[in-house]
């Protein structure tokens, strides 16, 4: 199965993003309309790893959409020089601050295309895993800083348990079509790489 054959596949995925958006605008409604203003650490700079294919995919559809070349080599030349210095810090990457190579003057320009991770990032939330029990988190500094009280009384948290699961199910299917063994774990700047390179997955 092509790449091109997994619109299925990204419709879902794109319904599943919709509702993690809707629920995350909620909690921040909750917690009087959170938000990233005047925030000073970056996340766009945090060196994330993601652990599907079906995200590098959905991602691929959103750099398709880019239609300006000289954007496109930007992006290109960006992921290149991001890939180079995580190559340097193999064991210290959490501690590197580089800007995501999709991040144009200060914008996502894979907005609607984001991985899981880009859109809960943030707030405070909860997963409940069959191997690890209960994890949860108090959100990301700012969060905290202005939230954190706040939580304590309302007690609200995104609970990131039935995204997990919808999407991991959508993966197993999606590998079971391209007989994809392997595991995934890449940065953005990876995914970016594997596009430029006609990555089209598979054994």
């Amino acid at each position: 199965m092509a790449v091109d054959d997994l619109t299925p596949f990204m419709d879902k995925l794109g319904d599943i993003y919709r509702e993690i958006d809707e629920q995350y605008t909620h909690i921040q409604g909750v917690y009087n309309g959170f938000n990233c203003d005047a925030c000073d650490d970056n996340c766009c700079t945090t060196v994330f790893h993601h652990y599907t294919l079906i995200e590098e995919y959905y991602l691929f559809r959103g750099l398709s959409e880019i239609n300006d070349q000289q954007l496109v080599e930007a992006v290109l030349q960006n992921a290149e020089s991001y890939c180079m210095q995580v190559a340097r810090h193999p064991h210290d990457s959490h501690t590197l601050r580089i800007m995501c190579p999709v991040n144009h003057q200060g914008r996502c320009i894979v907005y609607k295309h984001r991985p899981l991770i880009c859109r809960i990032h943030g707030v405070a939330a909860v997963l409940h895993s069959p191997i690890k029990g209960r994890q949860q988190w108090d959100g990301c500094q700012l969060f905290v800083q202005r939230c954190g009280d706040n939580v304590k009384i309302k007690g609200q948290l995104l609970d990131r348990t039935p995204f997990y699961t919808r999407i991991a199910t959508l993966e197993k299917q999606l590998r079971h079509e391209l007989v994809f063994l392997h595991k995934t774990k890449k940065t953005i700047a990876e995914m970016v790489m594997d596009f430029a390179n006609g990555y089209q997955g598979g054994q």
